[in-house]
């Protein structure tokens, strides 16, 4: 059952605008603007109950079902944030600068944003297995990557509490 009413206990510092703005600026990336409201309202943080999603990537077979454990900060007061998780995956070439990691779900796989061109605000699941991508400095293969919303508004709306 899905299950809209979303909770988040953040307790990382209020941002605004102008932040979001220096951090797009240094990276030459677009944040879009629900994502960018998300960020002012919230900044990261971890949902009240976990919460569930399943993607929708009808270029790959089947389905994965996973969770949000935390959503990504924009702060130097964690090392779990967005600025340090785009420069660790983007510097070992794990992942392609289209790619920002806005979460991480379990077994450390990573809820990424699409942050240029027609991709632009799509959210996808990004499959690290068990694969040690950083040390090994591995290129994260497509197969890896599945859609889970074309915007971050359908990514949180599609958001469910498992009743199990």
């Amino acid at each position: 059952m899905k299950n809209n009413k979303l909770f988040i206990e953040s307790p990382f510092p209020e941002l605004n605008s102008k932040d979001i703005e220096l951090f797009e600026a240094e990276y030459g990336i677009s944040l879009p603007d629900d994502y960018k409201q998300f960020l002012i309202s919230h900044n990261g943080g971890k949902t009240g109950s976990r919460r569930r999603f399943t993607t929708n990537d009808d270029t790959r077979q089947g389905e994965v079902e996973s969770s949000i454990l935390v959503f990504y900060p924009l702060t130097n007061e964690t090392t779990e944030n967005l600025e340090g998780k785009y420069e660790l995956y983007t510097n070992a070439g794990v992942l392609k600068k289209v790619f920002l990691p806005i979460g991480e779900t379990p077994r450390s796989n990573l809820v990424c944003m699409g942050v240029v061109d027609e991709g632009n605000g799509y959210i996808y699941h990004i499959d690290l297995g068990y694969d040690d991508y950083l040390d090994k400095k591995l290129e994260l293969e497509p197969e890896n990557i599945r859609l889970i919303a074309r915007s971050f508004t359908d990514f949180i709306n599609g958001l469910f509490v498992s009743e199990s």
